[in-house]
């Protein structure tokens, strides 16, 4: 698959339907999840992959969340 492919699927994902109108079901879901997720694995960078969620700077993290040592 090309990019040109990767990105015409990922539309057709986002819209729910062939470029010629025609409805996705829901094995084609499927399977054209399945490729995007694949073809993102080994061409695309982490952070333009499909379910990329940037991870925050400890730093950042809430108070409330960082573990306190129980004495």
């Amino acid at each position: 698959m090309d990019l040109t492919t990767y990105q015409a699927l990922k539309d057709s994902m986002e819209l729910g339907k062939w470029p010629d109108g025609g409805t996705l079901s829901s094995e084609q879901k499927q399977l054209v999840m399945e490729a995007l997720i694949r073809f993102g694995h080994q061409h695309l960078p982490e952070d333009q992959r499909i379910g990329y969620l940037p991870q925050p700077d400890c730093k950042s993290a809430p108070a409330n969340l960082i573990p306190t040592q129980q004495q």
